[in-house]
């Protein structure tokens, strides 16, 4: 062994470069002794799944059997058991793997004799982060509650489980027991049933004083006000995502602080249902608002929740990212509210915002007086999009006013924006009446030009080609609706891609 790897922060180099791959960590541990440790502690850290562990057990003591299940095919040694126990130690996490549904896993039978054996605290004694319902979803309910109790210790930093099928008075229990079993927790999540059912929040989040990170699925907006109130014990939360269930609201005139809030995202059934829970709120340093609902809003609805952000947010100048999301299943055919540039104004005053994001919540009607606002509102700007994702927004919006906004907003590098592009570009003129083109601008990356209208006049690919020479990726939408018009949108916008990138290539040194 060379005597560099006598220093622990040389190996840590070593394994960094070969983290990603289980083989290659395999073969780094089978190099030396000195190795053999760190390598397989990093091998072992994240697991999706019970399985690897019992299946470090030799392959006569188990077996799979059907749906994908392992069963223990005769009773390991001690010695085996001790394998087994090691390799648990080195586990620090326990997740979900969308990716694996096949995943196999342990049968309740080889849990229930691997925990007799091992009570969980003891055989994951590093263990710092729990998707519970991941590991152990397919336990009966009567069970999960009892085993779920058995992995709570103060080491325990994240944690994710699923209520859904509990008695209420388990679920209080469970609930009430994590100050006193787990006050390390810095991150919560608790599901009921995918958002289908509600959690009530208790007060004695107040005594989890690490807790930076909580996410609820779902609650009652009849309780609104207590669950905000229960939140606020959390005096440094920073990261809060809730689903709203429930059709009534209750009332309250002074809304409640979440001074240390920095990130905030609701999932609602309706639009309402947010701009309730965010008039119920005050912050100082919110980075971040991402909403989503799924029942269509009126324009009158989407002007309400944007005016309640002024009441939200305490600090204009703390808001950075801002994403609002129609998740609604509409037909394509069916006509969609026609939004003003008005009802978008009350943002100007978020004068540090970086991400501004509308997905498929209407007909966007803006208007070049509005785009050319934009620029001076909002000079940080990295990501605008305007996006009408299944419905074909209007075009007020002049191709001039997109060329002025983009090259003013020097660090914008995604746009997506409808506009027209039929008529003549106008070029602006310097204060002595002469022609000034734009100022070249090289944060550009992608253009998405929804459902413009273009002809050739217009000189789209020129003007982009010579302004925005690090533009890569050029897109728009397709299936208006009238396959006419489709065919002739396409048409000329498919000719300004390939003229966009023949202007390109003829630029090129």
């Amino acid at each position: 062994m060379h005597r560099f790897f006598e220093f622990d922060d040389i190996i840590h180099a070593v394994l960094q470069h070969v983290k990603s791959s289980a083989t290659d960590l395999v073969n780094v541990a089978m190099t030396c002794s000195r190795l053999a440790g760190p390598a397989l502690n990093i091998l072992w850290s994240e697991q999706r799944s019970l399985a690897p562990l019992i299946m470090c057990l030799p392959e006569d003591a188990w077996e799979v059997v059907e749906d994908h299940t392992i069963n223990l095919s005769r009773e390991p040694t001690p010695i085996e058991w001790e394998r087994l126990r090691i390799n648990a130690s080195r586990v620090r996490r326990l997740l979900t793997d969308n990716c694996e549904p096949l995943e196999l896993q342990p049968s309740g039978r080889v849990l229930q004799r691997l925990f007799e054996r091992f009570p969980p605290i003891r055989l994951f004694p590093n263990l710092c982060e729990l998707d519970f319902e991941a590991t152990f979803g397919f336990l009966e309910c009567s069970s999960k509650v009892l085993l779920l109790r058995q992995f709570l210790s103060p080491r325990l930093e994240a944690l994710a489980f699923d209520v859904a099928g509990l008695p209420a008075h388990e679920v209080e229990q469970l609930l009430a027991a994590l100050p006193a079993e787990a006050y390390g927790l810095r991150q919560m999540m608790i599901l009921a049933d995918n958002g289908a059912k509600t959690v009530t929040v208790p007060p004695s989040l107040r005594k989890l004083p690490k807790l930076t990170q909580l996410a609820i699925y779902a609650i009652d907006t009849c309780l609104t006000r207590q669950t905000i109130n229960n939140i606020q014990q959390a005096q440094r939360l920073q990261t809060l995502n809730i689903s709203l269930r429930g059709a009534s609201c209750d009332a309250g005139d002074i809304p409640f602080e979440l001074p240390s809030l920095e990130f905030l995202r609701l999932f609602g059934d309706s639009l309402p249902q947010c701009t309730h829970f965010l008039r119920q709120v005050t912050t100082r340093q919110l980075q971040l608002i991402d909403i989503c609902y799924y029942k269509p809003a009126r324009p009158t609805e989407i002007a309400a929740f944007i005016e309640s952000l002024s009441t939200l947010c305490q600090n204009f100048r703390s808001l950075k990212q801002f994403y609002l999301v129609d998740s609604s299943i509409v037909n394509d055919d069916e006509p969609a509210a026609p939004l003003p540039s008005q009802i978008f104004r009350p943002l100007f005053k978020f004068n540090e915002l970086v991400s501004v994001v509308f997905l498929g919540i209407g007909d966007y009607n803006l208007d070049d007086r509005f785009i050319n606002d934009v620029a001076v509102a909002w000079p940080l700007i990295q990501d605008l999009k305007f996006t009408a994702s299944r419905r074909h927004a209007g075009c007020n919006v002049t191709f001039t006013a997109l060329m002025s906004l983009a090259s003013r907003c020097r660090l914008l590098q995604f746009l997506h924006l409808t506009c027209d592009a039929t008529q003549a570009t106008i070029i602006p003129r310097a204060p002595d009446g002469t022609n000034e083109f734009w100022p070249t601008q090289t944060a550009l990356c992608n253009l998405h030009l929804g459902y413009s209208e273009m002809s050739e006049v217009s000189g789209v690919p020129y003007f982009l080609a010579e302004v925005f020479p690090t533009l890569s990726h050029f897109y728009w939408y397709r299936n208006t609706g009238d396959f006419g018009i489709d065919i002739l949108m396409e048409a000329a916008l498919e000719v300004a891609r390939q003229e966009l990138r023949l202007v390109r290539g003829l630029n090129a040194p």
